[in-house]
């Protein structure tokens, strides 16, 4: 009797630990599916209707009157809003090259690298870099091209000191301080990137220019960076731990976290919170997705989905 308990038992602990290999198995191939379809489908966006020749562009990049027509005409051709735009226009004939170098990288075919750096985790380069327009500080930009998988979980920074050799605050690996980077790595290298900014009205303000707008992005980017630069980076910060205290953080924690906490020293009252879904993890996309935010430029996504 006691022989056949005996059995009974390790044919019950044969079943489970079969069963447990199975879902190991199983999970690890649904992974590995996932991870090799998301390779295979990596592209950078490009137009397939005509480019403007450069006399045409010219002509209606200087228009002093420009309608919505004529503003939608150049984010077709350049991937930049009005507000990339006019900051391009700040400069004249310096911005004008500028924007004649982003039509050129906009419309050009690249060949995408993917560089996997852990168990069905990847980044999809490109094999010569895109060209930002003038940024600002505050600005926020965000990138679809890391994968776990299938998902697309991206990455983001912020733009702390745009006239620095190094100007985007971020978080990207385990082991590794938050600190400064080049807009080359982690961005412009990639087979996609937006440049975001904060609506002036969710600082209660009118424009870009004013004074609470200003004061409230110094405030902000200040705090990210005295807060933050000792984080350690954490890919689930705000599953594992709470969201709202900055121990762990991740690329897009440190965003929303600066932006959500700079004033609490004032009793929290501006409260941009850049999380529209309000989950427990704050994800690039999240970001992207919020009403409190505009964007500036867009290159290698599809304009008509962005992040999708």
């Amino acid at each position: 009797m006691e022989k056949k308990r005996h059995v009974k038992k390790r044919i019950v602990a044969l079943i489970v630990a079969g069963v447990f290999v199975l879902i190991v198995g199983f999970t690890a191939l649904g992974l590995f599916i996932g991870y090799r379809l998301c390779d295979a489908h990596a592209y950078v966006w490009t137009p397939s209707y005509r480019k403007l020749p450069e006399e045409e562009l010219r002509e209606l990049f200087f228009k002093e009157l420009k309608t919505d027509e004529d503003y939608k005409i150049l984010f077709d051709q350049t991937g930049l809003t009005q507000i990339g735009i006019e900051r391009a226009l700040l400069r004249g004939e310096r911005g004008w090259q500028r924007v004649k170098e982003i039509q050129g990288s906009y419309f050009r075919p690249r060949e995408v690298d993917s560089e996997e750096f852990a168990p069905f985790i990847c980044t999809d380069h490109i094999n010569d870099l895109s060209k930002e327009i003038y940024l600002e500080k505050g600005d926020i930009l965000i990138t679809s091209s890391t994968h776990f998988s299938g998902f697309r979980i991206g990455h983001s920074g912020v733009i702390i000191d745009p006239y620095s050799q190094t100007p985007v605050f971020q978080s990207n690996a385990v082991g590794v301080a938050n600190g400064f980077d080049k807009v080359e790595f982690g961005f412009t290298d990639r087979i996609n990137f937006m440049v975001l900014r904060i609506k002036p009205e969710a600082f209660g303000a009118e424009s870009v220019l004013d004074e609470v707008y200003l004061k409230c992005i110094d405030d902000a980017t200040d705090f990210i960076v005295n807060e933050l630069k000792d984080g350690e980076y954490f890919p689930l910060t705000g599953v594992f731990s709470d969201k709202n205290k900055c121990k762990k953080t991740s690329c897009s924690h440190i965003i929303w976290y600066g932006f959500k906490h700079f004033d609490d020293k004032n009793g929290g009252a501006r409260n941009i919170d850049l999380d529209p879904d309000g989950g427990l993890l704050v994800t690039p996309r999240n970001i992207s997705d919020s009403p409190l935010v505009e964007l500036v430029q867009t290159f290698g996504f599809d304009p008509e989905k962005l992040y999708e």
